[in-house]
């Protein structure tokens, strides 16, 4: 487990805000995608149950909430390759570094992997306003990896995952900070 820095505090204040609204739950522990072994029917993690299958309502999102889902699906799958790469013998802190460097960049270069598609919303977010867009995917991503370096009980991953969260967190906060 992650030690109290910065990045698992603020995970910390998003599940207590869970509490009180479920739907902050999509951000701070992402649902899994199914497995396919399981029925489809089948809620997969436990906190499907949790929030009694409750999850945010189907129809389709305004368009400035498309980006959200794009980072939050983009550092799972980050964590996931991560989590691959280590049971390949791969030290967890250098598949992260390059991923950090990409998603920390000096503004007003598009703080995004290079190996992950680029989603649409987040080019044209960019353009319309950058000193907010940057600072909000590197804190959004930041909230996924703090979540997995709470739950993860890999001592190298969950250090990996903790570093890189608070890395983004301090950019993010810099950034913003500058813009304002």
């Amino acid at each position: 487990m992650a030690t109290a820095s910065r990045a698992a505090l603020t995970v910390e204040v998003m599940e207590m805000l869970a509490g009180l609204d479920p739907r902050f739950w999509e951000i701070v522990e992402p649902p899994l995608p199914p497995h396919p072994i399981h029925a489809p029917v089948i809620p997969v993690g436990f906190r499907a149950a949790a929030v009694d299958g409750e999850r945010l309502n189907p129809q389709p999102l305004p368009p400035g909430n498309g980006l959200l889902a794009s980072v939050r699906d983009m550092a799972v799958s980050v964590a996931d390759a991560t989590i691959a790469a280590s049971l390949a013998g791969r030290k967890p802190a250098e598949a992260l570094r390059e991923v950090g460097d990409d998603i920390c960049p000096e503004p007003p270069k598009l703080p995004w992997p290079k190996k992950w598609p680029v989603p649409v919303q987040l080019r044209q977010h960019l353009v319309t306003d950058p000193n907010r867009v940057s600072p909000a995917v590197q804190a959004t991503a930041a909230l996924v990896f703090q979540s997995y370096a709470h739950r993860i009980s890999d001592k190298n991953l969950s250090t990996a995952f903790g570093d890189l969260a608070e890395r983004l967190l301090e950019r993010a906060l810099k950034t913003a900070g500058s813009a304002g």
